[in-house]
């Protein structure tokens, strides 16, 4: 039964090899990261919906593309509550930085049994910082 949401995550993922240059960035990893824990409270309250349109500006996905993941993710969403149950909250896990360049900022979403990691992949360009790629899964035993 994981395959669902394994074939949700790599669509995802795949999503972001189309990526066109249209982010707009902000200026530090601590506005990235206000906006990424912005956006797991509101996943964190159950609304994956809101919390996923809560960072898209920062992506640089056409909106096209992300608004598909977001469908997909929410047909995927009753198969989650249903294996892992209710929502419970979130929390951020690390922050990982890599040179001047890049971070990645790691949280988990908490079910009643479960929870499924995400991660936001932050890039600085020209323009600031963006949401790169992003992703999450169930499989929460490779964080150790």
């Amino acid at each position: 039964m994981k395959k669902p949401f394994l074939l949700l995550t790599t669509s995802l993922v795949l999503a972001f090899n189309s990526l066109t240059a249209s982010a707009q960035g902000v200026p530090t990893i601590e506005d990235l990261k206000k906006v990424t824990d912005a956006a797991m409270e509101k996943v964190g309250k159950g609304d994956v919906e809101g919390g996923m349109k809560a960072f898209r500006h920062l992506t640089l996905v056409p909106k096209s593309e992300f608004d598909t993941m977001l469908g997909q993710t929410m047909l995927q969403l009753p198969m989650l509550t249903g294996r892992f149950g209710a929502s419970l909250g979130h929390e951020f896990i690390e922050e990982k930085r890599v040179g001047a360049s890049l971070v990645r900022l790691t949280y988990i979403h908490k079910f009643d049994v479960h929870a499924t990691r995400w991660y936001f992949f932050g890039y600085r360009g020209k323009d600031g910082w963006a949401i790169n790629t992003f992703r999450f899964d169930d499989k929460v035993q490779d964080m150790f």
